[in-house]
């Protein structure tokens, strides 16, 4: 959490935190950090399923759980489970309490077309060709 009575707004947090979690309030001249809405989860007069965070409760496409990942017969830790659910840069060592999970496989749609266009000759990698390849591998061969 941030201590708001010390905050001087600099913003230097939110340039260092490699999850994006800490944004500038203008109003009160503070850096704020997502609580996960610490308040609805402890809260005893909301019912036992309402008691997530406002973007789980208010996604629409229901992309984003809540749970206990401590608790392996959860709701939330089987799905980890199950989709092979992953921590975003470990490598880091920040031990984060946030999963991300890989995206699910797609089924092609049913069409009569092409598949794909085919690409413009010349705008591959490697073959010369002319704007953003041409610029990214003459940048490359530098």
């Amino acid at each position: 959490l941030v201590n708001e009575d010390i905050c001087i707004g600099c913003k230097l947090c939110s340039w260092a935190c490699p999850y994006g979690a800490r944004e500038y309030d203008y109003d009160s001249g503070v850096m704020k950090k997502c609580t996960l809405c610490i308040d609805r989860i402890y809260n005893e007069n909301l019912d036992e399923e309402d008691r997530v965070p406002a973007c789980v409760s208010t996604c629409p496409a229901n992309a984003r759980h809540f749970g206990d990942l401590g608790d392996p017969n959860s709701d939330v830790s089987r799905l980890v489970e199950e989709r092979g659910g992953y921590d975003l840069m470990p490598e880091l060592g920040y031990k984060p309490v946030n999963k991300y999970l890989p995206p699910r496989p797609r089924q092609a749609a049913e069409t009569d077309g092409p598949r794909a266009l085919p690409p413009i000759e010349g705008s591959q990698p490697g073959e010369g060709g002319a704007g953003l390849f041409r610029w990214l591998d003459s940048l490359l061969s530098r």
